[in-house]
């Protein structure tokens, strides 16, 4: 395939927009003989005009001749190698070798065994074995031209997001890649294209076949990258996200008691996160949790009809801590977040009982979990339309306020008899 060249008068991507470090990399593999690109993800957010959070190199040179040149630098990986270039203040750039396969891509022999062969290859291999098209982009240093072997270009000015080939056996090779098409779609607003979007359809299901670690890693990048809403709204939409949550049909499902309404819950929840995200907040992950498994306990009964007073309580807790492990047990969370969730999660009774009272005591206000579960409270009541009330606003931490924007605290006294 000829690639496309587009020539630096052509495209507004200039070494000013470039990280420094990335640059001494860039120039140091050039000035070896080495081809030395920007690849994937920075090469596309700076067409976009966004800042790019990574900057990654590729190059002909192999793993061992990249380690050669930087002192400062690492091997990391075993069967797919990778260079690690250090620099002060903790910056490192991630140096790649063309590939002509991914990572996750397992070439079998005729009986069944995986056959361990050299991975490298050329600009070309490399560019067609990545997911989407507007992430197949190379930006060469020695001339500072954009190489194009995949259409890139083209989608990019056309808001569309591709996979690069045909996205049955892209999807079959490796179906965390229809997890990281939602993402695309969700961080730039593009539209998936139909032949993409009907193979994910077609494809869901393999993603069961992933690994939970895999899984669970790709998982939180949706959380946590502030286009949730979006993501989350196009894995309901695909089925996706019950090929990997069975049980949220209960909940989410099209069947389910009030389905709709607790998608909209759980799509306001992470609405409202994505704003203290893109402010720059950090948001716990035990938090994020807590919202994501929030509206499967709400399709979950509340209180057994034969329990009294008290045994409610700790059925509320035991069907709490069951949610929690059964959605999240399978994807190897770790053992701390989900038992953080958990207290997330629990403590909004206790919350709503200090409503009432009037009073946050002391000894629940010096809980490890209390800032984040209040965080959650907080989030909570504006998903479903409630002010925060001023014993809650009071008991918070002032390093905890800014986390809520303005708009989302109440100003109303507390009324003791709020619900």
């Amino acid at each position: 395939m000829n690639p496309i060249t587009i020539p630096r008068s052509e495209h507004p991507i200039s070494r000013s927009m470039i990280d420094e470090e990335a640059l001494k990399v860039l120039y140091r593999l050039h000035r070896h003989g080495f081809l030395s690109c920007l690849v994937g993800g920075s090469v596309r957010d700076l067409l976009l005009g966004k800042a790019p959070k990574d900057f990654d190199v590729a190059t002909n040179a192999h793993p061992h001749e990249i380690h050669a040149l930087f002192k400062n630098s690492r091997i990391i990986g075993r069967r797919f190698r990778l260079v690690h270039v250090f620099f002060k203040g903790g910056k490192v750039v991630e140096v790649s070798t063309f590939r002509s396969h991914s990572e996750f891509e397992e070439t079998l022999t005729d009986d069944g065994q995986i056959l361990k062969t050299d991975s490298f290859g050329t600009p070309e291999e490399d560019a067609l074995r990545r997911d989407i098209t507007i992430n197949g982009l190379f930006y060469n240093i020695a001339d500072f031209s954009i190489i194009d072997y995949v259409g890139g270009i083209a989608d990019l000015q056309k808001k569309v997001i591709r996979t690069i080939g045909d996205p049955d056996e892209k999807f079959k090779q490796d179906p965390v890649r229809m997890i990281r098409v939602i993402r695309h779609a969700a961080r730039t607003g593009f539209h998936i294209e139909e032949k993409t979007y009907q193979a994910i359809l077609n494809h869901r299901e393999e993603i069961r076949k992933c690994s939970p670690s895999r899984v669970r890693d790709e998982l939180l990048r949706e959380l946590k990258e502030g286009a949730s809403t979006s993501s989350l709204r196009l894995m309901i939409e695909t089925g996706l996200i019950f090929s990997l949550f069975p049980d949220l049909r209960r909940a989410l499902g099209d069947d389910a008691i009030s389905g709709k309404k607790n998608r909209d819950f759980l799509l306001s929840l992470f609405s409202l996160l994505d704003r203290l995200m893109k402010a720059g907040h950090i948001i716990p992950e035990s938090t994020l949790l807590a919202c994501f498994v929030s509206p499967f306990i709400r399709a979950l009964p509340s209180e057994h009809p034969f329990l009294g007073k008290r045994e409610q309580s700790h059925y509320r807790t035991q069907t709490i801590r069951w949610a929690v492990h059964h959605l999240l047990n399978p994807f190897s969370f770790p053992k701390g977040a989900k038992e953080m969730t958990i207290l997330i999660l629990t403590a909004q009774s206790n919350l709503r009982y200090s409503i009432q009272k009037g009073v946050v005591p002391k000894r629940f206000r010096i809980k490890k979990y209390f800032k984040e579960a209040v965080l959650f409270f907080g989030i909570e009541a504006e998903a479903a339309g409630r002010k925060i009330p001023q014993v809650i606003r009071r008991a918070v931490p002032s390093d905890l306020l800014p986390w809520w924007p303005k708009e989302f605290r109440s100003r109303r006294k507390f009324n003791q008899n709020e619900p």
